[in-house]
């Protein structure tokens, strides 16, 4: 009789993302990693042609970040400050917060500790 291999089963949390372009609201939960991260970078593209001054990323539900999800927000920095725009990250886990202010790329986010109301477009 073969032994049959158990699948092993993943705990890890795919990234799930939800636009909201009359808002300019993009909330991210799960895991921003090298595999998924690119599809923020897609999400703040959307926004990009809104019309909103302020990008808002609601990071409350990120529970891991790696360097591509760095790069990501870094990105969506570099490519809102081209649009005359911020890219502000609201209620980010502590773990985030310390991540960014770790590397360095507190600065280029506009960090809120709550769910400000956005600016007017």
């Amino acid at each position: 009789m073969r032994a049959r291999a158990i699948p092993q089963r993943s705990f890890e949390r795919p990234l799930l993302l939800s636009i909201d372009l009359q808002t300019g609201r993009v909330t991210a939960a799960g895991e921003l990693d090298r595999l998924v991260a690119h599809r923020l970078g897609d999400a703040l593209h959307a926004l990009s042609v809104t019309g909103h001054r302020t990008w808002i990323v609601d990071a409350a539900g990120i529970t891991f970040c790696d360097a591509a999800g760095l790069r990501a927000l870094a990105a969506g920095a570099a490519l809102a400050e081209d649009r005359g725009c911020t890219l502000r990250l609201v209620d980010p886990s502590p773990f985030t917060v310390r991540l960014l202010r770790l590397t360095g790329m507190a600065g280029l986010l506009d960090l809120r500790a709550d769910r400000s109301p956005l600016d007017a477009a």
